[in-house]
């Protein structure tokens, strides 16, 4: 197996698995983010330099690493890519070159003997299936080529191009290890913020951003505005002019200081304190003790039985760091909300009492654990008490132990039902979608678990495999472009990233 990829390297895997369909890696085919992306290989802006044009020298780049792997992986990726890396006279099918990707694995299953022979080789695995190929085979081989591209020589300078003061400053923060990844990440980066800023809405009454980035999506909601905010803080490091109004909008749209989803009957917390954690990025000297005081207020049996609001919540107090004593209550009414599963406390998506035996929820558990760490490590004086502060480190490492045996990732979806006492008749009804992979990420970083673990990596290429290159941002398995889908993406991404280098505090993990 390939060694765990890195965020950079997992995302340039990912776009050579994009390449390889059809006719595989032709001149004609590298446009739009592909040609972007492959571009910034250090290997490819030499062979640039000496003039050849982009497409040209990313098709001989590619031919030289992939030639130079081991001889299995080698002609997986030949054929797999099309790079006619054997003279056509030589080959004994001339299916290994076909301009349909299924015909050229079936060829290669068929002469995977011959073809080794060609290359004067031993296979190093028997003939696999189709499938095996498809499924397994070409995803380390990909991951292979990925590393041989972005290693020593195949990476760009450590010196980031020239870019906007902010994120050249992000390159400059960053330590040395990160530096060497820096400037593709950085690069892709800038160009989601373009995605973002186009995806902007301007409205006389409404400057900010719809839950869909699709183009033409309505309305524009705080909710949304503010994973809106928090992202283009995240990439750009400052507020731009353009986001100003952005900032008023949400300063303008509350309910009596106050906010709520569109399809929330009245202010609640989660949305208050969503907007809130956006608005103190921003200004970071804001009085929101009213606020504050009306999230502890409703804070009820309901929301105690919600480990999505319960967490919510808890970052949100950690962020804002202005009422120890919510902090505090809320980290232990997030712990309050586990259950029993085979000798371990895990969370579920609901947490009443009574249940039927829920199962446990690994997007939920891995919003707590990200929470509680949060808590622990921003806020220590705050979890001071020592039986609290104990019970957070054991439930952290429990939990992240789980979850780094998690193999299946799917994308998980809840509706928050509440039942409104004004409206005895009427449940309010908040449908609420999560990117299990970024939270599993994010997660297991702040348990303390290496960037190069393979859970992580693993986590981190499904991360990358929902990234939509064509639009630069993150979609959904039915086509929409949720904004908060792309900012978990973004922070999963920057947190893998600086771990590689400073691993976070740890929790006994290894």
């Amino acid at each position: 197996m390939t060694e765990p990829l890195d965020p950079v390297t997992a995302g340039l895997a990912a776009v050579l698995e994009k390449v390889r369909q059809r006719a595989g890696l032709q001149e004609d085919r590298l446009v739009g983010p592909n040609l972007d992306t492959l571009a910034g290989l250090d290997s490819v802006r030499k062979l640039v330099a000496l003039g050849k044009t982009t497409p040209e020298a990313i098709v001989s780049a590619i031919k030289a690493a992939a030639a130079a792997l081991e001889p299995t992986p080698s002609i997986v990726a030949d054929v797999s890519l099309g790079l006619k890396l054997v003279p056509q006279e030589m080959i004994p099918d001339p299916d290994l070159y076909a301009s349909d990707l299924g015909r050229r694995r079936a060829a290669l299953v068929r002469h995977w003997d011959r073809v080794h022979e060609l290359r004067s080789a031993v296979p190093a695995i028997p003939p696999p299936t189709v499938r095996a190929l498809r499924l397994e085979i070409e995803t380390e081989v990909f991951n292979a080529l990925a590393l041989a591209l972005t290693d020593a020589g195949g990476r760009r300078d450590l010196a980031p191009p020239p870019a906007t003061a902010a994120a050249t400053a992000t390159a400059t923060a960053l330590p040395a290890l990160v530096r060497s990844q820096a400037p593709l990440l950085l690069e892709e980066f800038r160009r989601i913020a373009r995605a973002l800023e186009d995806a902007l809405v301007a409205e006389p009454n409404a400057n900010g951003w719809p839950h869909d980035l699709r183009k033409g999506s309505r309305p524009v909601t705080p909710w949304s505005t503010s994973y809106g905010v928090k992202a283009m803080l995240m990439v750009e490091r400052s507020l731009a002019p353009d986001l100003k109004p952005a900032i008023k909008y949400l300063e303008g749209a509350s309910d009596g200081g106050l906010y709520k989803a569109r399809a929330q009957t009245r202010p609640r917390p989660e949305a208050t304190a969503a907007v809130l954690d956006a608005l103190h990025r921003v200004n970071g000297t804001t009085d929101f003790a009213f606020q504050l005081d009306a999230i502890k207020k409703q804070i009820g049996a309901f929301e105690r039985t919600r480990p999505f609001i319960l967490a919510c919540l808890l970052e949100a107090s950690v962020q804002l760091g202005l009422d120890p004593e919510l902090t505090r209550e809320l980290s232990q009414t997030l712990l309050d909300a586990r259950r029993l599963y085979d000798g371990i406390r895990l969370w579920p998506e609901k947490a009443e009492e009574g249940r039927a035996a829920p199962d446990p929820s690994i997007v939920h558990t891995a919003r707590a654990v990200r929470a509680l760490v949060l808590a622990q490590v921003a806020r220590p004086a705050v979890l001071s008490e020592q039986t609290l502060k104990s019970d957070v480190q054991e439930a952290v490492a429990q939990a992240a132990a789980w979850l780094a045996a998690q193999t299946d990732l799917p994308n998980a979806s809840e509706i928050i039902d509440r039942q409104d006492p004004a409206l005895p008749d009427h449940v309010e009804q908040v449908y609420v979608r999560h990117f299990t992979a970024a939270w599993v990420v994010k997660a297991l970083v702040s348990a303390g678990l290496p960037a190069s673990h393979p859970s992580i990596s693993s986590a981190v290429a499904r991360v990358w495999g929902d990234y939509d290159a064509d639009v630069r941002l993150w979609t959904w398995s039915n086509g929409d472009l949720p904004i908060w889908m792309t900012y978990d993406a973004l922070d999963a991404l920057r947190l893998a990233a600086l771990a590689i280098a400073i691993p976070p505090a740890g929790f006994g993990l290894t």
